[in-house]
């Protein structure tokens, strides 16, 4: 619907521009080209009065004064100046014009003159193969009767309607490439919303099987417990333990996505430098009770690493998440995080011993409930949101993040965050 509107709009412009420079070229080009007739019929008139003052002795000028007055002024305002009588005889010319034309009495403004109407007209010279504007006064000195010519290129006129024209192509160009421009940012924008709409559909569906997953699983051991499970003690225990870990993991689930809405809408108001190093001790602490026998959590302090303006929450929530899912991934070996500063950037980097992943794994990992391993996943409590969430904490501070990851061999996530940004 998009497109074709702006289609429509585009073809719109175009006819628009199109009937400005007809209606320019018929109304507004006749009405200067009138005006001009009158400047220089105005200006023939004004050369007659001039040499009819010449006239002292009163007689009219010999023919040797008429064609030095012809030569003269048709040179000081560069126009054809013409001087005949009655019978059609030139007595005087502007250099080099009168062998150019003959027979001056079958010429309609000459003919009007003669009959003692000033006139002009315009018409194209078949001669010069050009637009000329024909002005034609009369001369009466007592018996004699002629008529004073002038002839102006109308290049000027031209030339302004030609540039005219050039600017009205060049503004449809114009205005043609602007509309393909923006029919290309709204194509790019269609395609960026349908993907955002895809990716929210998916994200509804996945949350919805997500939830619905534990739910249907406490559903199903209330039912077993209200069907005599509650006579057993033992039996009854083990499923309110279930039940318990299914509510644990609906709420974690629910905190996550609430987490990453809120990361996604850059709500980030709370900054404030932050110690680094105390920040990273803490979420040791808190992950030590989920390291497991054979696997040994690391971090040695770096007192060169300096404080990193952030919401010191956000920055707390990146590091949980990726040491916790280092801590899940492996069964023997090490989790190791390691933190240092450079002129520009504060660096963080959490290795781990684990499973590993394969190069097409590493492509998916950042987005929301995509698991390298499902069964896997899901026994350890995992929202598969995580790395969805460190990904965004990282977009929302201008930094970057990248993995390096073989199979069998552990996980490397480095996390580089702007000082300044």
């Amino acid at each position: 619907m998009k497109k074709k509107f702006l289609i429509g709009y585009a073809v719109a412009a175009v006819i628009a521009l199109l009937a400005f420079e007809y209606a320019f070229w018929s109304n507004g080009f006749t009405y200067l080209e009138k005006q001009s007739e009158v400047g220089y019929l105005t200006q023939a008139e004004l050369l007659r009065d001039i040499l009819l003052e010449e006239d002292t002795r009163g007689v009219f000028p010999s023919g040797e004064e008429l064609k030095d007055f012809a030569e003269h002024y048709g040179e000081k305002y560069n126009i054809r100046i013409t001087i005949i009588d009655e019978k059609g005889q030139v007595l005087g010319d502007s250099k080099g014009a009168g062998q150019v034309m003959s027979n001056h009495l079958d010429r309609e403004e000459v003919q009007k003159a003669l009959s003692g109407e000033s006139n002009s007209i315009i018409r194209r010279s078949s001669t010069f193969g050009m637009d000329y504007c024909y002005c034609a006064v009369p001369l009466r000195v007592k018996s004699f009767r002629g008529v004073l010519r002038t002839a102006i290129p109308m290049e000027e006129l031209k030339n302004m309607d030609d540039e005219f024209f050039r600017s009205t192509i060049l503004a449809i160009a114009i205005l043609l490439l602007l509309v393909l421009s923006l029919i290309m940012y709204f194509r790019k924008y269609l395609s960026a919303t349908k993907a955002v709409e895809k990716q929210r559909r998916e994200f509804v569906s996945n949350v919805t099987h997500e939830l619905k997953t534990p739910l249907t699983s406490i559903r199903g051991f209330v039912e077993t417990l209200k069907n005599g499970a509650l006579e057993d003690p033992e039996c009854a225990g083990r499923f309110l333990d279930i039940i318990d870990i299914e509510t644990e993991r609906l709420g974690n689930l629910i905190d996550d996505t609430l987490l990453l809405s809120e990361i996604e809408n850059k709500k980030d108001v709370r900054q404030e430098p932050c110690d680094v190093n105390k920040v990273i001790e803490e979420v040791v602490e808190l992950l030590t009770p989920k390291v497991k026998p054979h696997v040994r959590l690391i971090f040695t302090p770096d007192s060169s690493v300096r404080p990193y303006t952030c919401n010191r929450d956000r920055l707390k929530q990146l590091l949980i998440n990726l040491v916790d899912n280092g801590l899940k991934a492996t069964e023997f070996g090490a989790v190791t995080i390691n933190c240092r500063s450079t002129p520009k950037d504060l660096v963080l980097e959490i290795t781990d011993t684990g499973i590993g992943m394969e190069a097409e794994q590493t492509e998916r990992i950042f987005e929301r409930f995509y698991r390298v391993d499902k069964g896997r996943s899901r026994e350890q409590g995992g929202t598969g949101l995580g790395l969805s969430i460190v990904k965004h904490i990282v977009e929302l501070y201008k930094g970057t993040i990248q993995v390096k990851s073989r199979p069998g061999e552990g996980s490397e996530f480095r996390v580089e965050l702007p000082y300044y940004f």
